[in-house]
């Protein structure tokens, strides 16, 4: 699938502030499961300085610095990007497919943040993450795929999908005592459980085709698992899909708040800021 994607984002503020360096992660990276054709970013006011490099999880970023005050920040990005990725299920497992997932020690060694639940679970949800992995093991046979499946299809049933302005990610325990939650939260959810069997996790943020009628989309959260012998496999527990060639990544990491698609802060004494976005689809013939 070819995509066409126009991605704009602007910060208003109260009164005139001071840009400190933003980190920008709307570029989409290049992979085996999707190929960049084309980016271009623009930016009002227009940056004193731009940069273009690779994260330390190898994700692409512009770190950009200004000069003068301003009182809106606009970001537009367009890019073509084919996914190339149609079955997500296009090789196997070279490890033992039971749970919990056995990694070689030099895996585990390198994937040790996505492995560290901790950072993840905060105080109250402990117990909430061990009763969900109960409740997905009765319901799945021991191996991998099997509980992957099952996780994936519990959350996308028990939890309603909201949409949920304010930044940041709201407790797991809030998420499933309310059974509510904007993609990013779901997200979560699905990470903590995964770490819990010892299946390494990352949080990614995109975008995802949605209803191919509709040009207007919304950014989009999902979660990458580690399993030897595929690498890296996206689930969406918001949608209850394996990730194949509908979903375009930008970023990917263990810590959610590294996948951010704009990172920075500005200097104003007594100053709010509100932001609005929007993202405009088309597939290419």
């Amino acid at each position: 699938m070819k995509y066409r994607i126009r991605h704009s984002t602007t910060y208003t503020y109260t009164a005139s502030v001071f840009l400190e360096p933003h980190v920008v992660r709307l570029c989409p990276r290049t992979d085996p499961g999707q190929r960049l054709h084309r980016f271009d970013l623009e930016m009002s006011p227009s940056p004193a300085g731009m940069s273009h490099g690779i994260d330390a999880e190898n994700n692409p970023f512009h770190l950009v610095w200004f000069n003068d005050l301003t009182s809106e920040f606009r970001l537009d990005s367009s890019y073509l990007v084919e996914t190339l990725k149609a079955n997500p299920f296009d090789s196997f497992l070279t490890c033992a497919d039971r749970l919990p997932l056995k990694l070689s020690d030099d895996e585990a060694a390198v994937l040790g943040p996505c492995l560290d639940r901790f950072r993840l679970i905060g105080p109250g949800d402990a117990e909430l993450i061990k009763s969900l992995c109960r409740e997905v093991e009765a319901q799945s046979n021991d191996d991998v795929f099997s509980t992957l499946h099952t996780l994936n299809t519990y959350l996308f049933e028990y939890i309603e999908k909201t949409s949920r302005r304010d930044e940041g990610l709201q407790s797991i325990a809030t998420t499933l005592m309310s059974a509510r939650g904007a993609c990013r939260d779901t997200t979560l959810v699905f990470m903590a459980a995964c770490r819990s069997w010892g299946i390494p996790s990352r949080f990614v943020s995109g975008f995802q085709e949605g209803d191919p009628e509709q040009p207007e989309g919304e950014l989009h959260a999902w979660a990458e698992v580690y399993l030897p012998g595929f690498g890296w496999k996206g689930y969406d527990p918001t949608h209850g899909l394996a990730v194949a060639d509908h979903h375009i990544a930008y970023a990917a990491s263990a810590i959610p708040e590294q996948t951010s698609p704009v990172t920075g802060t500005f200097r104003g004494t007594g100053v709010a800021a509100s932001m609005v976005h929007r993202v405009e689809m088309a597939i290419e013939p």
